[in-house]
């Protein structure tokens, strides 16, 4: 009985000290550039809502929303050539993007006149 253990172990240890021998560089793709690709996880959500600074109110939620979904824009570009899918979360009173980025901007039409964005992050 022990001496099935034993062997057992042994085999066990023997099969992982030789399946770990890989050397650094044995990537199928070596010279394989993928920096081109745009890969955004789905867990990288992003909630916010737009708050009118000066009263408090929400301007897209609130009683009398100023902007509505077909005013907000968002992209990952200055140029705005790449835009961003977001939905309105009744629930929360919030605007959801799931694929986010350090970086992206915003922009919302319907305004009579540009308004200035402060953004503050929770």
């Amino acid at each position: 009985m022990w001496a099935m253990r034993i062997v057992l172990i042994l085999f066990v240890l023997v099969s992982l000290i030789f399946s770990c021998k890989k050397s650094e560089n044995q990537c199928d793709e070596p010279s394989l550039d993928c920096s081109s690709i745009r890969c955004i996880a789905h867990w990288d959500n992003f909630t916010f809502r737009l708050i009118d600074k000066a009263t408090g109110t929400d301007l897209v939620f609130g009683a009398n929303p100023k902007f509505t979904a077909n005013d907000i824009r968002l992209y990952y570009d200055v140029g705005r050539t790449v835009p961003i899918q977001f939905q309105l979360d009744n629930n929360s009173k919030t605007i959801l993007v799931k694929t986010a980025k350090q970086e992206m901007y915003l922009e919302i039409k319907g305004s009579c006149c540009p308004d200035t964005i402060s953004l503050l992050i929770r």
